[in-house]
């Protein structure tokens, strides 16, 4: 495959690491390199919340240090947030060509489906769980691809580990793995993903919203300039991101419970 990542004016680079406490405290990390023709923006950010309070967001635009893959870890450590965290994985890689055309592709590399995490953020905030780390490589920009709704999600358990990805539109790709194995055709909503022919299910409930709105208002919402930079179609880009608690089941019998992370994103 050609790397057209080198040829194309746009190039996203991001990283996502999360981390959530048997308990339920979630921690969620982003650190992106966005260069658009002339333009270079270096954005990190965390977002944080224990034991049912608010979500807290911090977020930078200094130049920031990609997190290291060391064998089998991960270390991120971010001196403008706080962060220092590391995340020892617990299950194999998965990387997938998710989108290609000759204005760019996208390219997936779920790092560690499965990890385990201690994360130290803030002044005196500590986190130990399960984790996911994943780096996404997009050389065609958001605002020209063929969808119009994108559904992600992770679960995770003692025993298991589930990702999926739902696209919607022109170009619709649904793709899930269940431990590293590729599950064909799941059938995927905002309150549960069915697998198997629908023998194995994943319910989210209780589910707690952790950002929602506008882009140009949560995650976009700090860079000076911004409704002026990017097109409307992304800045009207919708999000909802959600934490829930969640059982695997195989027809009518729990396999097992965790916590799943999970989000819809609308273009309009």
């Amino acid at each position: 495959m050609r790397n057209r990542s080198k040829e194309s004016p746009f190039l996203l680079s991001k990283w996502y690491l999360d981390g959530v406490s048997d308990e339920g405290d979630v921690f969620i990390g982003y650190a992106a390199t966005l260069r658009w023709r002339a333009l270079v923006i270096h954005y990190s950010s965390i977002l944080q919340r224990q034991h049912n309070e608010t979500t807290r967001v911090s977020t930078s635009l200094q130049k920031w240090s990609a997190p290291a893959v060391e064998g089998t870890s991960v270390h991120w450590s971010s001196r403008p947030l706080g962060v220092d965290g590391i995340w020892n994985a617990a299950a194999q890689p998965i990387e997938l060509t998710l989108f290609e055309s000759d204005a760019g592709s996208i390219e997936w590399r779920c790092v560690q489906p499965r990890a385990r995490c201690q994360i130290s953020f803030g002044a005196d905030h500590r986190l130990s769980g399960l984790g996911y780390v994943e780096h996404l490589t997009m050389s065609i920009p958001p605002w020209r691809l063929p969808i119009d709704e994108l559904r992600w999600g992770r679960f995770l358990s003692n025993s298991d580990a589930l990702v999926w990805i739902d696209w919607r539109g022109v170009r619709s790709v649904t793709v899930a793995f269940r431990n590293g194995d590729h599950i064909e055709n799941p059938l995927i909503t905002d309150r549960e993903v069915r697998l198997d022919g629908g023998r194995m299910g994943l319910r989210l409930e209780e589910s707690q919203v952790l950002r929602e709105g506008p882009l140009v208002r949560t995650a976009l919402s700090v860079i000076p300039g911004i409704q002026k930079l990017l097109p409307i179609r992304t800045l009207r880009t919708y999000e909802c991101k959600w934490l829930s608690r969640a059982s695997l089941e195989e027809q009518g019998a729990q396999l097992c419970r965790g916590w799943a992370i999970h989000e819809i994103v609308r273009f309009y």
